[in-house]
């Protein structure tokens, strides 16, 4: 008998899972094609096929929960150390595109995955407390992301000699960000091959020998 209510309780709990990853996807998507301000929890209930109330039983914190969790979602990659198998020998051209790769490679998984919504808090932010917020903690930590690349360069002698970190800093965040991303990739319909290439080059010619 506890087996069966064992198993009756995992059940439950993998479709109110599936129930939650649903909802997460479905207003994920709204909030990207219409925006955080003008997407309803009616719009996500009929999107992901469930009731209203659904929503808020997956959902107490409404349309905000189910933002955070779609963008955590999208943040749940694990991250690489884009320096650390890279020798401090900056002659070495292999050395360089091997690690223009990796940096290019992380950034653009993180802007394919969550840059849409990124952008989606940054153009809300003007009607939205919350957006505003949202928008501000994602800068900083993409800031934060730019700098520690950019330290790794410099430790590594790959960083030119006329750029500061702190400079680098700055062109790193500005080619990586998501305003860029989506101008490329969204507006220009550029592809991921062209876009990395640019990338890449970019990146090289701006900051490394």
């Amino acid at each position: 008998m506890i087996e069966k209510r064992h198993y009756q309780s995992k059940v439950r709990g993998d479709a109110a899972r599936r129930t939650r990853e649903l909802i997460r996807d479905a207003g994920a998507a709204l909030f990207v094609d219409k925006g955080y301000v003008s997407a309803t929890a009616k719009d996500i209930a009929l999107a992901a096929g469930v009731a209203p109330r659904t929503v808020f039983t997956a959902f107490p914190g409404g349309k905000l929960e189910i933002f955070e969790a779609a963008f955590s979602h999208a943040l749940e990659a694990e991250s690489v150390d884009s320096t650390a198998s890279v020798h401090r020998d900056h002659s070495d051209p292999d050395d360089v595109r091997r690690l223009v790769a990796q940096i290019v490679e992380q950034s653009i998984g993180l802007l394919e995955r969550a840059g849409p919504l990124m952008m989606t808090a940054i153009q809300s932010s003007g009607a939205d407390a919350d957006m505003r917020r949202l928008a501000a903690e994602s800068s900083e930590q993409s800031f934060a992301n730019a700098t520690s690349i950019a330290e790794g360069l410099a430790e590594h002698g790959l960083l030119r000699t006329d750029i500061s970190v702190d400079k680098a800093s700055g062109v790193l965040a500005a080619l990586v960000s998501p305003h860029v991303h989506q101008q490329l990739r969204s507006i220009g319909g550029w592809n991921v091959g062209d876009y990395r290439e640019w990338l890449e080059f970019a990146i090289r010619t701006n900051l490394m020998y």
